[in-house]
């Protein structure tokens, strides 16, 4: 299996663990892996309160993890933050019905897998990254 493959599917597993993590604390996800020129939205949820929440999900093996000394936030670069916040922005204004009073934010999920890729993983919400 080549490495680009492997990263694709480390990525994919965390986004479906993280999409399942939050929707079990109750958030509704309203749409995966938005994609616009300029950037992409891993997982677009509302929470009771009306909030909406854009969320960036990094994931990393655990061998890989203690073979770098990197934790999964560590791959969030300010390039990333920066599109982040643009995409963030343009959906948000293009669709207001979404979140009325409730605002919207960016947050960040990290997620450690462990190497056999089978099981639990370690899900960390970071919340209004920015």
């Amino acid at each position: 299996m080549s490495e680009e493959v492997n990263k694709k599917s480390v990525g994919q597993l965390g986004e479906d663990l993280t999409a399942n993590h939050l929707a079990a604390k109750g958030w509704q996800i309203l749409e995966r892996n938005v994609r616009e020129k300029f950037g992409e939205i891993d997982i677009l949820a509302k929470t009771a309160d009306g909030r909406l929440h854009f969320v960036e999900v990094k994931t990393i093996s655990k061998g890989y993890a203690d073979y770098s000394g990197m934790a999964p936030e560590d791959n969030l670069s300010r390039s990333k933050l920066m599109k982040m916040k643009k995409i963030a922005e343009w959906y948000a204004n293009r669709h207001p019905e979404l979140f009325g009073s409730g605002g919207w934010q960016i947050d960040l999920v990290a997620v450690s897998l462990p190497d056999d890729k089978a099981g639990e993983g370690e899900v960390k919400l970071y919340s209004n990254i920015a």
